[in-house]
This record gives structure tokens, sequence and C-alpha cells, in this order.
């Protein structure tokens, strides 16, 4: 299949608190601070949608008797896994490898991070807060001594709204694994850290799907279809 410009616009609607843990940033009397972007707010990191987007993708495919490698052992992954492909230049690498990359093939796909949606509405101080958690013992299932931490996190919500974050992930794909993709993004419903405590539980959705054609793009005014077209394509 010929591959287009793609431009899907991603969602994600927290249910609970988020955290997502950042390198270089210290914070006095907190343990565990979140990344912030350059004006201070919470953001989720493309790297984090991006990975779990790639592990239910497989999981997807594998569920669908797909090939599909085992990253992320590069001796594990294509082209030294065979798999079975279109003919093409394409035809040594999983779809997961096409569209995400691996070592040795540019992914087709690449996202941004997911910013605050409306961010002019808030003040960056009143959507994060702390919570204090206490280590508990593997082996006594008890409260260690000295083991008392507080981790910085989002807040789920403010007033009765969720807050949502957006971001795009833009390339050059075909249909058929748009459609495969489009699939995947409902199964995600974690991002970030402590899922055991609570945090990071979020609702990921597909706002917009469009194909650029001629001089702009064109959004898809049934994106359901793409994934009707591609599952039934997994049996051929």
């Amino acid at each position: 299949m010929t591959t287009q410009p793609i431009r899907i616009t991603l969602q994600a609607q927290l249910l609970s608190a988020l955290h997502i843990a950042g390198p270089g940033r210290a914070m006095a009397l907190v343990d565990r601070p979140i990344d912030l972007d350059a004006a201070g707010f919470p953001y989720i990191p493309a790297s984090s949608i991006r990975g779990r987007l790639r592990a239910h993708l497989e999981r997807l495919l594998k569920a669908w008797g797909q090939p599909v490698c085992t990253p992320p052992v590069p001796a594990q992954m294509c082209p030294h896994v065979g798999v079975r492909g279109e003919e093409g230049p394409e035809q040594n690498y999983c779809l997961a490898c096409r569209l995400f990359g691996n070592a040795w093939h540019e992914a087709a796909l690449m996202n941004n991070d997911l910013g605050l949606v409306e961010r002019q509405r808030y003040n960056a101080d009143i959507v994060r807060t702390e919570r204090m958690s206490l280590s508990i013992g593997r082996r006594l299932g008890t409260a260690q001594g000295e083991r008392l931490f507080a981790t910085e996190t989002t807040v789920s919500q403010l007033g009765r709204e969720p807050l949502c974050f957006e971001g795009t992930m833009v390339g050059l794909t075909t249909p058929a694994e748009v459609g495969w993709l489009l699939a995947t993004v409902p199964t995600i419903r974690h991002a970030g850290g402590s899922k055991a405590r609570g945090l990071g539980a979020l609702q990921l959705t597909v706002t917009e799907v469009a194909w650029w054609q001629g001089n702009s793009w064109q959004p898809v005014a049934d994106p359901n279809k793409l994934i009707e077209e591609a599952l039934p394509y997994a049996t051929n």
C-alpha cells in the first residue's frame, strides 16, 4: 500500500492523579517531584505515550496472530527475526517496528509531548499537589521505619472537570497501519508511575485523524472505518 502523510490528535483525560518523574528537577521536602514544561505546567512526555502505544500494539498483533518481534533485545528484533510482510522494502519489519522504529529502521510516526489543554484557564500551582506514602516491607507486610516519603502529582480534576492533555502524531503511513494504531489507543489505561498506589489512570482517545491532501489537512469523517478495514485484513 502507498504511504500518505497523516496527523493523529491524541487526548488523555485523567481518571486519577498522575505522577511522571522528570530528570534533574529538585523540590524541597518532596522526594519524587514531577516533570514540568517551561511554563511550570505538568505534561505527559512523548516517550511515555509512545512506549505504551508500542507495547499495546505488539499485544494486539500477537492476539490476532500477526508477526511481531520481541524488543528490547536487538538480536530478537527485526530484521533479525523473520516476519511475514508484504513485498517491498518494509517486508522484513513487523508493524510495530515500521511505525515506531528500531535500531535499524526509522520510525514512520513521530509524536510530541501531551500538553495541558486550555492551560490559560489554570494557575500552574493549583494543578499540582503532594501526597505522603509509607513503604511496606514485602517480607512482613508491615510499615517500614523511616520510610515516609512525599510524591508530587497532578490533581485529577479541577471542580468537576478532569484534567486533559493533548498532543499529535505525524508521519507517513498506510490506512491499514493507521487502523491498527487506532484500535490500540483505547486499550491504554495508565501512564506514569505508582500505578499500584492508584496513580496514572487515564482515558486515551483519538480526537482527529487527518490526511494531507493538496495543501491542507483533511479530517477523516469516520476514523472507525479505518479500524474495520484493518483488522479483518489480519486474517488474510
